[in-house]
This record gives structure tokens, C-alpha cells and sequence, in this order.
């Protein structure tokens, strides 16, 4: 059973061993602390980089990532109100390009079919007129998606530069995972850095070795409705995932409804914690997620 203790689960005590704790640590000041201790790494449990000054570099990422897996049994890792965002309109622009994309490849294959179509007609000027239709179309179609490949590129490069996707790429390139708690609130996340998280999420639940990441927070970052969606998905494909933590996250009640559509099929989730939405409507929200519940009574999901 989850004992929830809100949203900084690394302070568990007992017989709990100590957090190692870099708060407020400039990314250089941090790394060098991590090599030190690197070596008696398994006798901790678990790291709290909360307030990092300065952004999260590739140097830390990867010593980071490197400490943890000298912790046998698994730990937790927050990042906590630190700036993990690339300070431009870098993930926004991904995230708008990356769904025009799709629709501008719907178009193309539509204006391809309405020109193949155009055979079928058995008036020439119709036949004409539609052809030349669906040619325009395709053009203006290819036109837009050479556009929009070429600003792809380049934001890409700028993204792989960002503290949150450092941290994430580390994290799938090491071949054992040791974190099982992570804790990602107030980073300055976007939809975009949430989509590549839960697939990497995803792809370590399905590791025959090592942990799951079991408690997910992701509190104080503006991910708004556009999100919800993606952790939707996460939720539905997730067999491991057992708290996930959305406070104050801007969403409405529509993206609550989008999200707990995911927990029809979750059988693993047991507290969904979406407190502290000031722009959702509680009556509506909460009738969804009653009419969730008949499908999945095991889950938790706190609303006020």
C-alpha cells in the first residue's frame, strides 16, 4: 500500500537511508560532489538537486545518472523549482510545428487521392479541373512541410542542448535504471519535454533489469491541457507507474477528463493527485472521474 506523503517523497524516514542533498548547488559544484561520493553511492537513497543554480549541463546529467546506479535498491532523484526549460519558445514551437506536420501530411494525402481520383471522370474538364486541384494541393502541401522540416531541425538542435532533455536522454541511455521516485516539479516542463519523458518512462518499464520509476511529480509546471493527452497514453500503456502528481498544472476540467480516460485500463495507478487547478471546473471534473471509477475502483484521485 502507498502511504501518500505529498510531494516530496525522498524525506521519508525511518528506516529509509539518507538523501544525498545538492540543494541550491551551482551544476559544476554539484558534479564534482557527486564524483566524491560516488564510490559510497549505495548507501544512499537517493539524490535532491532541488533549486540547482544554473541549469542542469551534460556533465551532471551524466554523473548523476552514473551515481544512481550505484544505489542497489533503487532511489529517488528531485529536481525541484529548477529552471530544466530552455528559456525560449523552443518546446512551443516543437510542439505547434510537430502537430501542423501531421495535418499538412493529412492534406498532402488527400490532395494525392483527389488527383488520382480525377481519371474517374468521365467529363475531361471536370476530370481537368480536379486534377489540377488536387496537384495545387499537393504542392502547397510539400511547400509547407519543407518548411516546417527545416525549422524542425534546427529547434531539435536547440532542444538537445536543454537541461530536461540532458536529464532524460541520460537517463534512457543507461543500461540499468535506479530511479524509482522522480520528482520534476516547478522545472519549467512542456508538453514536448513530457512526451519524450513518458516515452522513456515506457521504454525502462519494459527492461527486463532494473527499476520502474513507480512515483512521478510533476507539480507546478504549466503543462495546461495540451498535455494530458500525452500523459493519457502513459497512463494507459504504464503497468508500473503507482502515484502520479499533477498539482497545479493549469489544466481545465476538459484536460482532467482527457486524463482520467487513461485510468480505464490502468491497473497499477493507486493516487492521481490534480489538486490546486484553479481553472477547472470541479462538478464537471468530478463527474468524470466518477464515471472513470466504475471502470477502475483502486485508484485515488484527488480533486480539492
Amino acid at each position: 500500500m502507498i502511504e501518500y506523503v505529498g510531494a516530496h517523497a525522498e524525506e521519508a524516514t525511518g528506516s529509509q537511508p539518507p538523501v544525498l542533498r545538492l540543494q541550491m548547488m551551482a551544476s559544476e559544484e554539484a558534479a564534482a560532489r557527486l564524483e566524491i561520493e560516488s564510490e559510497e553511492a549505495n548507501r544512499y537513497g537517493g539524490v535532491d538537486l532541488s533549486m540547482l543554480r544554473g541549469g542542469l549541463d551534460a556533465t551532471l546529467a551524466e554523473r548523476l545518472i552514473a551515481f544512481f546506479s550505484g544505489i542497489s535498491g533503487g532511489g529517488s532523484l528531485s529536481v525541484a523549482h529548477s529552471d530544466l526549460g530552455s528559456g525560449s519558445d523552443c518546446e512551443h514551437r516543437l510542439f505547434l510545428l510537430t502537430a501542423e506536420r501531421k495535418i499538412r501530411e493529412s492534406e498532402k494525402t488527400h490532395s494525392e487521392k483527389v488527383k488520382r481520383e480525377s481519371s474517374k471522370e468521365k467529363d475531361f474538364a471536370a476530370a481537368a479541373a480536379k486534377r489540377r486541384k488536387g496537384q495545387e494541393g499537393i504542392e502547397t502541401a510539400t511547400e509547407r512541410l519543407m518548411e516546417i522540416d527545416a525549422e524542425l531541425a534546427d529547434l531539435e538542435k536547440v532542444k538537445e542542448q536543454t537541461s530536461w532533455y540532458l536529464l532524460i536522454s541520460q537517463m534512457q541511455a543507461n543500461n540499468i535504471n535506479a530511479i524509482s521516485q522522480l520528482n520534476l516539479s516547478d522545472c519549467g516542463l512542456h508538453a514536448t519535454g513530457l512526451g519524450f519523458l513518458t516515452q522513456v518512462l515506457l521504454e525502462l518499464e519494459h527492461r527486463a533489469e532494473g527499476r520502474k520509476v513507480s512515483w512521478l511529480t510533476l507539480d507546478g509546471n504549466e503543462l495546461q491541457d495540451m498535455s494530458m493527452g500525452v500523459l493519457a497514453s502513459y497512463l494507459r500503456l504504464s503497468k508500473e507507474v503507482e502515484v502520479l502528481q499533477l498539482r497545479n498544472v493549469g489544466i481545465t476540467e476538459n484536460g482532467v477528463c482527457e486524463l482520467v480516460a487513461g485510468l480505464v485500463t490502468n491497473r497499477s495507478l493507486r493516487l492521481l493527485d490534480i489538486r490546486d487547478n484553479g481553472l477547472c471546473a470541479l462538478d464537471q471534473a468530478r463527474v468524470a472521474v466518477s464515471g472513470v471509477q466504475r471502470f477502475n475502483s483502486t485508484v485515488q484521485v484527488l480533486l480539492s
